[in-house]
């Protein structure tokens, strides 16, 4: 459309608009399914099934809490999980309809991965050298 009052949208403009139209449609989709039920039938949020997942949720709770502290990852919790399921693309589905193996082993792949990259992924949180994927896993779990 052209004329007086029409103006032009650059590549980037529409670039960083389907972004975040995607990123929002991701956070939907996690935040819809991962409030799913546990096997005892509560409801959880996505820090709970994570908690519940993870073999050692007290220490993923202290690495959560120094995480949020240090301002490497977002501090809320949708801002998290957009996060999280752009870093781990297989989460969505394994949160929604896998097993607690499947969860672990998404995050495991997206941790090796950031890992390998060497690169701005990999922070250091009070000590620990963590994988972003894995310090916004734990900051969930700190959140539940």
């Amino acid at each position: 459309m052209t004329g007086p009052g029409s103006r032009r949208v650059s590549r980037r403009t529409l670039l960083r608009g389907g972004i975040l139209l995607a990123i929002g449609g991701a956070v939907s989709a996690v935040a819809g399914s991962v409030s799913g039920l546990l096997p005892f039938g509560r409801p959880v949020t996505a820090g709970a099934r994570l908690a519940a997942v993870l073999a050692h949720s007290d220490a993923a709770t202290r690495v959560g809490r120094a995480a949020l502290a240090s301002g490497h990852i977002e501090r809320d919790v949708v801002a998290l999980l957009a996060g999280l399921v752009a870093s781990v693309p297989d989460l969505d589905a394994a949160l929604r309809n896998g097993s607690d193996d499947d969860v672990r082993a998404a995050l495991d792949v997206a941790r090796r991965r950031e890992f390998a990259a060497h690169g701005v992924d990999v922070i250091r949180v009070d000590g620990w050298v963590v994988a972003r994927s894995e310090a916004r896993a734990c900051a969930l779990i700190a959140l539940a």
